[in-house]
């Protein structure tokens, strides 16, 4: 079978570019490999693989569902405290900055102490403060276990 000769040409151009979107394809499927697994292919560290699959979903963090009433300890009121002690940031500007920092009321901490004779509930009010210019939060901690409901003092008493 014979072709006229330019019907010839126009299918050597096809067949060229035919040949030139399968290299095409194969580049674009390779650069999307690479993305995928780094760039060592499969011998890339998981620590360095640019995007992982299944941390695309921000909306979901875990917790309790809205509206659940919870089960957790119960904080000390300021009608059920036995004292209440008022802790003070003790400097008016930031640790980090040296900005001036601004006020944010306080933020209650109930723990169980232990005095001498008996055990004494305190609620420390720690004040808050903000520095508007590096964006942080500065409290007054009082001096116990982080997330302890019980005082040092009843922690060191306490006999196994």
């Amino acid at each position: 079978m014979g072709f006229c000769e330019s019907c010839f040409e126009k299918q050597r151009k096809i067949d060229r570019l035919e040949e030139e979107i399968t290299q095409l394809k194969a580049k674009l499927k390779y650069e999307d490999k690479k993305a995928k697994e780094g760039y060592f292919g499969s011998a890339t560290p998981s620590s360095k693989i640019p995007l992982k699959e299944n941390s695309k979903n921000p909306g979901n963090n875990g917790g309790a569902k809205e509206g659940h009433k919870g089960y957790g300890r119960r904080t000390i009121t300021e009608d059920s405290a036995d004292r209440i002690e008022y802790l003070e940031v003790k400097d008016d500007k930031c640790p980090e900055c040296g900005s001036y920092l601004e006020d944010k009321g306080t933020v209650d901490r109930g723990v169980i102490e232990s005095v001498p004779v008996k055990a004494e509930k305190i609620l420390y009010k720690c004040e808050k403060k903000w520095c508007p210019r590096c964006k942080k939060t500065i409290q007054g901690k009082p001096n116990v276990l982080p997330r302890s409901l019980y005082g040092n003092q009843l922690i060191a008493r306490q006999t196994v």
